[in-house]
């Protein structure tokens, strides 16, 4: 449960509103076995058509009676000391002994009733009825109390949970962005959706209980067990012989809610997954007619789930019959030896003393109505076992998801970042996806600055993942990437990204307006700038179709421009970031071919003043390089202007076949 404590330590912050649900829940159990002790007056006093001043009347009666007669009683046993033998005068001691602890109790009994007496006379009512008014006007005012109070609790409670869980989403969506590529890419989308939603509201649940029935029933058990323990402690104890049993049985049902819950959390991801993938590909999922396949696989999914969650569900249940069990089985006990010593008049069985006085009837009632009153609380501690046990699970997938330290990361005493002037070189770079398969073979790259260098290849010849290196999403296995000569796993990867823009040929846009999208690629743009992004991507050729022109919203990943509006759209994003090293990467592939000569065009002086990667399979896009690297498995092939390289290069031959 350690996990789940780190989120409750998150959740100190908000200490007011917890004092606030601490201070509610204790004043619940007081009126929680106050309202109970209301059983005594109306069975002793109103049933026997009694009022209080007669009541303790009668009781200060009883009581100096009681102490009369076990003083006669001590009399006659001390007299009949002197003469008893050893063995029989040692029982006689014994029962001396415990005659002069019931004069002790019974002397107590009587002062305290004494003290009480004045005040009953004064301001108890007169008859029978009007003390029964008296009692249900109490349960009522009590009732009341405690309702408000427990809304209090509830909002407060809700509070202090949801404030926390907001702040642990907010720092774990933080923590997600701040992973490597790598870790990213083995967690999955699905996953880190099934952490940053469903578990983050079970981890919600786990909270509110934690500040609620966690503390308010325990609180109420306690209460009630007090007053029990006050009647006869020895008695208590005996219906309280079955508390370990019942711990070992929670125990072990709530380890299997535990194995339950974390494979609940695998299928809702495994949904997600579904989901994502469905959605996201629906068009290939109808052009092949697959609906049926998808339907089978989130049937599947969906199935496995929901055996998940009924499993958690019949431990959930388990725990409720054995906590009654157990509390049938407690009050069992008790009542069997408070029957014995109250129809009997003794105050012990098997020579152990249970009470220093006689259990009057009534006394034994309270006693049971207040095992009763523990009973309930007890019961309702199965729901906070469940909702505990799956938000200490999630806060454990949670922290050790997230709590990774990332492969790539700044280092202590991180070099400055000066703004590119001079070179980037890869350095005998090997790299590797998956071990003993290596994408970037001992590749060695030094481009000038301001330099334009088209790479080229087949698919999966390492011409990405070069960019991948250069952006630091990964670190190379062997080898450095130097910026202006200064290896950038020495510097902050926030501050290399600053000077890097990259445009893919997958264009990601995100939801909102169209100016939205291209303004992303700077902080606080002018409008100005904006246009002149705007201009460069000759976005403007197709705006004035648009309904609401730049204020149109795009959609789900922009689904309501064309790929090629989506390109140009990520083209503008990444001009306007004003960057020192610009990635192309298929960056005008979806574009028809005369605004592609457009772009070139306009880019053409733009270029010029970085450092430019253009990955391309398109010649066209080649005009506006002044180098050209040919790759093919991770290593270079040829490297030359793309004039030699046309005339010289059977690779690059090979690659623009179609087009020459």
């Amino acid at each position: 449960m350690k996990p789940f404590f780190k989120a409750v330590k998150h959740s100190l912050r908000y200490r007011w509103s917890i004092i606030g649900a601490l201070t509610c829940s204790l004043l619940i159990a007081v009126i929680w076995s106050a309202s109970i002790t209301t059983v005594f007056p109306i069975v002793k006093i109103v049933l026997e058509g009694e009022t209080a001043e007669s009541w303790i009347e009668h009781e200060i009666e009883n009581g100096q009676a009681n102490l009369a007669t076990v003083q006669s009683d001590i009399a006659d046993l001390q007299a009949e000391l002197p003469n008893a033998p050893n063995q029989q005068a040692n029982t006689l001691k014994n029962k001396i002994d415990l005659m002069q602890d019931r004069i002790a109790a019974e002397k107590k009994s009587i002062e305290w009733y004494e003290k009480a007496e004045p005040f009953l006379k004064k301001y108890a009512p007169k008859t029978a009825f009007s003390t029964l008014v008296l009692a249900l006007f109490w349960l009522l005012g009590v009732t009341v109390a405690k309702g408000v109070l427990l809304v209090i609790s509830a909002i407060l409670d809700a509070r202090v949970a949801n404030r926390t869980v907001m702040d642990l989403r907010r720092i774990y969506y933080r923590k997600a962005l701040e992973l490597d590529q790598r870790r990213i890419d083995m967690i999955g989308t699905s996953n880190m959706m099934t952490h940053l939603s469903h578990n983050m509201m079970m981890i919600s649940c786990g909270l509110r209980v934690f500040y609620g029935k966690c503390i308010r029933e325990p609180l109420k058990m306690i209460a009630c067990l007090a007053v029990a323990a006050w009647i006869s402690p020895p008695l208590l104890l005996i219906s309280l012989i079955v508390v370990p049993a019942g711990g070992f049985l929670i125990h072990s049902v709530s380890k299997r809610m535990k194995r339950s819950t974390q494979s609940e959390m695998a299928g809702m991801s495994d949904v997600f997954q579904t989901l994502i993938e469905t959605f996201k590909a629906v068009k290939t999922v109808r052009i092949f007619n697959r609906e049926r396949t998808e339907r089978r696989r989130f049937k599947k999914n969906a199935n496995a789930l929901y055996t998940m969650t009924v499993r958690i569900a019949l431990y959930d249940s388990l725990l409720r019959p054995i906590t009654e069990v157990l509390s049938i089985i407690s009050i069992s006990l008790s009542m069997l030896v408070g029957a014995y010593l109250v129809l009997n008049q003794e105050t012990a069985i098997f020579g152990i003393q249970i009470s220093p006085t006689p259990i009057k009837p009534a006394m034994l009632l309270l006693f049971y109505s207040m095992l009763a009153g523990a009973a309930d609380p007890a019961r309702k501690m199965s729901e906070i076992v469940n909702a505990i046990v799956r938000g200490g699970t999630a806060c454990d997938n949670l922290f050790r998801t997230f709590g990774v330290a990332p492969l790539v990361a700044a280092p202590e005493n991180p070099l400055p970042v000066p703004q590119h002037c001079e070179s980037v070189e890869f350095d005998n770079i090997i790299f590797t996806y998956l071990p003993r398969q290596p994408v970037i073979r001992k590749l060695n790259l030094h481009v000038p600055y301001r330099q334009t260098l088209a790479i080229v290849g087949g698919n999966g010849s390492g011409k990405s993942t070069l960019m991948n290196l250069l952006a630091r999403f990964y670190d190379p296995h062997v080898g450095s990437v130097l910026i202006d000569g200064q290896d950038i796993r020495q510097m902050n990867p926030k501050k290399v990204r600053q000077q890097i823009a990259w445009v893919t040929q997958d264009s990601v846009l995100f939801k909102g307006t169209l100016w939205e999208n291209i303004a992303y690629g700077a902080h606080s743009p002018d409008d100005n700038d904006v246009m002149e992004a705007i201009k460069m991507a000759r976005i403007d050729d197709f705006v004035d179709n648009l309904d609401n022109g730049y204020e149109t919203e795009v959609g789900d990943d922009g689904k309501k421009l064309s790929a090629g509006q989506r390109q140009r759209v990520s083209l503008a994003r990444a001009i306007l970031a004003n960057p020192r090293i610009l990635i192309l990467d298929e960056a005008t592939s979806q574009i028809d071919g005369h605004s592609e000569s457009l772009i070139h065009d306009s880019m053409h002086e733009f270029i010029k003043e970085r450092t430019t990667f253009i990955i391309t399979h398109r010649p066209s896009s080649l005009k506006l390089a002044d180098r050209v690297i040919v790759m093919e498995l991770g290593r270079i092939v040829h490297d030359s202007s793309v004039v030699e390289a046309r005339e010289r290069s059977t690779d690059f031959q090979n690659l623009f076949a179609k087009s020459a």
